[in-house]
């Protein structure tokens, strides 16, 4: 039986019947609470560094943060939807070691912290301007 549960490494959020679970080491494990002994899909999120997970409560989404200032975005399957990066450009937002990732409860929002104090809100091109 593999154990994941490592302390102060670990954060979940619980969607549906589902648990997704990060490491610090970068990975994240999808299990299903009706079969919690193993895990039905790992992924390797990061290459290490992964500090901060995000799962939106209505939207199938996830969030993971990285101290290499990165933000990587998933399907609750586990695929990948994009990511969020410092680029570096005249008129770039700089995107800090991310240390905490929040979604707003009932919109696709995004809002990330980072460790030099300055946070961020992310919203979906295809939001539409209210």
């Amino acid at each position: 039986m593999d154990l994941y549960l490592t302390l102060p490494q670990f954060s979940f959020s619980l969607v549906f019947f589902q648990i997704v679970s990060a490491s610090q080491a970068g990975d994240m494990k999808f299990l299903d609470m009706r079969n919690y002994r193993d895990p039905y899909l790992t992924i390797k999120a990061h290459r290490g560094s992964l500090t901060a997970l995000a799962v939106h409560r209505h939207a199938p989404i996830i969030a993971s943060g990285s101290a290499k200032q990165i933000i990587k975005l998933f399907s609750l399957n586990g695929e990948p939807l994009g990511s969020i990066r410092y680029h570096l450009t005249i008129m770039a937002q700089k995107i800090g070691p991310v240390s905490c990732l929040t979604f707003h409860p009932y919109q696709v929002l995004l809002a990330a912290g980072a460790t030099d104090a300055l946070f961020s809100i992310y919203a979906d091109d295809n939001t539409q301007a209210r």
